[in-house]
Order: C-alpha cells, then structure tokens, then sequence
C-alpha cells in the first residue's frame, strides 16, 4: 500500500512541469514570430476541426487569431473556450472531487483551470470587438450585453470568495497550522520583492477598458434611446475609475444625449503583455519536519510585471494617455484569491509530509523517495492568459481632411492608416504584443 502511495504520486509528476510548448511559445512571442506562435497555440487548444479542449490555449489562440486579423476564427475558438467556462461552472461533482483528490498529493496543475473573472470580461470583449470588426452590430450588442453582465457580478463573487478563506482560516482542521505559516509566508514574499499590501483592484472589481469600449460603442452605434443610456452609465463609471480626459468629453456627449457625433478618429492602444505568474518556492518550518523527513516546502505563485511594447503612439504632437491597467486588474484578482491559494498548498504539504515521515519510519528507501516525490511534485500553477495587454491607452483627434491618419510609433517607422472616405465616428484600434512584432491595426466605424 505505501509503495502505492509512491507510485501513484510519481505518475502524476508528468503532468505537474510547465511543459515545453509554453515554453517555446513565449519564445516565438518574444521574438516577433507571430506566426508560430499562433499555431502552436492553436494545436494545443484542441484538435483541429474540433471545438478547443484546453482553456488557457483556446484564450491564447484567440486572442493571437485576431492579431492576425482572422476575426471569424478568433471568434469560433473564444466560443469554444466560453463553453469551456461554462463547464466550469458546471462540472460533474464526484468528478471535481476527484481532481481535487489528485492535486492534494501532486499540485493544481493536475486541475482544469479555473478562469479568472478578467478572462471572462475579456472573452466577451474580444468577441464584441471581432463582431464590431466585421460589421454584426447584433452579435456585437450581444456580447457587449455580457461583457457588462459579468462586471456587474464582479464585485459580488469576490464578497463571497472573501467570506469563504476567512472561515477556512478561522474554522479548518489545520487552522493554527495555516495562521502561523500564512505570517511566516508574508516575510518570505517581501524578501522576494512581491507586496501584495500595494496590490488593489479597481473599485468593484471592474476593467475601466471594457467599460469604455462598451459605452463607446453603444454611443457610437445606440438605436434607440435606452442605448445611450447605457453609454452613459458606462461612461460615467469608466470616468470614474480613471479620469481620463477623453473618457470625460465622451461622457459629456452621452450625458447630453445629443444626436450624431461628429466625425473624429478615436485611437484605442493595446500595449504590450500583462502581468505574469512565476514560481516561488518557500521552505516551510511546519511542525512536522524532524530528522526523519527530508524534504517539505511550498511552491506559490507570484505575480512579475507586464511589459509594454512602446511608451504611447502619436498624431501629430498628441499622444495617446493611460485608459486602463491591466496589471491592476490582474493583480488585484490574484490578491483576492491568494490566501485560498496559500491556504491549499500548506494543507498539500502537512498532508505529503506526513506521508513521507510514515513512510521513511517503515523503510528510510520508501522515505527517500517520499522526498523526491514531494520535491517534484511540489510546484505552483503559473496558467495564465499570457496575451492580454499590459496597458490601454486613448486619444482622439480631428477627422483628417486626407482620410489618412498618421501614427507615430517611438523607436519605429510611422504607420498610416486609411480611413473610410465617407467621414464618420471611427475607431483606429491598436494591438502591439511587443516591439519584435508589427502592430495589428483595425478599423471600427460607426453604422
């Protein structure tokens, strides 16, 4: 039976390293191969011709095939990773029980990933902005609809994810085991540069971006007069959270309810990569560790900085300005959830460290490998959507009379930009992943 225990806990160590095809694909981002890039993640989303299986992949895929301007397809797989989501949300019980079983003697890498609630706003807008690209205004209201739903229910589901770790703190079988670590844990991250007290989400929860995006569509595009109510509702919060200049004369034209705009040129900037999740490892001084076990400790995942692809982009002597930080929005999630995080990975190592004491009681060979199990099997689950931007800038400038917009990118040549020659409301929409990979230029016009 404790060979078993042995046994079962290798087997699951294949599954448990960040595997080779993440590595390669941060490579070929890294290096402007975006045609690389794109495949590898749409292989290892699914099978092709096939709605996609993996989640973290599927969101990569789409956000890559929509870079490359492949609208219809970026949406057919966000389709399939909001399925994915879906069945999240409703998986089979016993089989959930099941998985969580097997990450308490491996890790939760083991486990279907579980989105943050940035992934599913995002998803929603990505697939409005593809519809908006291609014309389906009624596709695009759809998933705007959602987008906003799902902020909505931000605030709401933190509340509970909050109440829930501090009775599990309060009120679990190892609670003074988790207090006296979770302290110890503290002084360890700040040893290693991460501060999670200067760590705050935006108010509610929300991504001031897509709540921008959403009222500027509906008053770019409103049909009936409950649409620009819902462009200044949005405006007035997404000015809120931000004080951009832009959004605040944005919200005064929605707040006027005035009839059409006037013909501008809006430049919406997607900058660079987000916040990423690397591994931390922390021995642990639990309780349990004595001369007959060998190796305990934790392996936490902490968040580094985005990187921006370029500082801003011009016209003229203007520049684009802070919308929205992504790294907030993603940081400020990863706070909420990080004492559930903690709380687990204490629990697995008490749980693997007593098993390797028995073990190495009864024979120190079985000991042995207790602990090079342990060691392997202890790592953090770094899955993350690697492609959302660092940062969203906004500007807007006149409608140039040569239905030509020129925009200046630092360190790079100028890009010019031709614009419907029927002047009118548009979107010039920016998405830089890096400064090795072209810029994807789209065009958003109003009806």
């Amino acid at each position: 039976m404790k060979w078993a225990a042995v046994a079962g806990l290798v087997l699951v160590l294949a599954g448990c390293a960040n595997p080779q095809a993440r590595k390669d694909f941060s490579r070929d981002l890294a290096a402007g191969n975006l045609p690389a890039a794109t495949s590898s993640a749409v292989q290892a989303a699914g099978p092709l011709d096939a709605p996609p299986t993996d989640l973290p992949w599927a969101l990569e895929a789409g956000a890559l095939l929509r870079h490359n301007g492949l609208s219809e397809r970026s949406t057919q797989m966000l389709d399939g990773a909001e399925d994915l989501m879906k069945d999240d949300d409703t998986r089979n019980i016993a089989a959930s029980a099941g998985n969580h079983a097997l990450s308490l003697v491996a890790n939760d890498n083991v486990l279907p990933y579980a989105p943050a609630v940035y992934d599913t706003v995002m998803l929603n807008t990505y697939k409005a902005l593809n519809f908006w690209q291609l014309g389906d205004y009624a596709n695009a209201r759809v998933e705007w609809n959602r987008s906003d739903d799902r902020q909505r229910r931000a605030a709401e589901h933190f509340e509970a994810e909050i109440a829930k770790q501090r009775d599990e703190v309060k009120e679990g079988e190892n609670a003074d085991l988790v207090n006296r670590s979770m302290s110890g844990t503290d002084e360890a991250l700040l040893k290693a540069g991460v501060d999670l007290s200067q760590w705050a989400p935006y108010a509610g929860y929300v991504n001031p971006a897509a709540l921008y995006l959403h009222g500027l569509y509906f008053l770019f595009n409103g049909e009936e007069q409950a649409d620009m109510e819902k462009a200044r509702k949005s405006l007035e919060r997404a000015y809120a959270l931000t004080k951009n200049t832009q959004v605040k004369i944005d919200m005064a034209a929605a707040q006027r309810k005035a009839g059409k705009l006037k013909p501008a040129v809006w430049v919406v900037f997607e900058n660079g990569t987000a916040a990423h999740k690397e591994q931390l490892r922390i021995d642990l001084p639990l309780f349990l560790v004595s001369g007959n076990v060998k190796y305990t400790g934790i392996a936490l995942p902490v968040m580094r900085d985005g990187v921006p692809a370029y500082p801003y982009l011009t016209v003229g002597r203007q520049q684009t300005q802070m919308l929205a930080d992504m790294d907030t929005i993603i940081r400020g999630e990863f706070k909420t959830r990080f004492n559930a995080i903690l709380i687990k990975e204490i629990v697995r190592a008490t749980a693997k460290t007593v098993l390797q004491k028995q073990l190495n009681d009864s024979s120190p060979l079985l000991g042995t490998l207790a602990a090079i199990a342990q060691a392997a099997s202890t790592q953090a689950d770094l899955r993350s959507w690697s492609t959302l931007p660092h940062n969203f800038q906004l500007m807007s400038v006149p409608y140039p009379q040569s239905n030509q917009l020129t925009l200046g990118v630092p360190g790079h040549e100028d890009i010019v930009v031709d614009l419907p020659q029927e002047k009118r409301p548009v979107v010039v929409y920016v998405r830089a992943l890096n400064a090795a990979t072209p810029p994807r230029v789209d065009i958003l016009a109003s009806k």
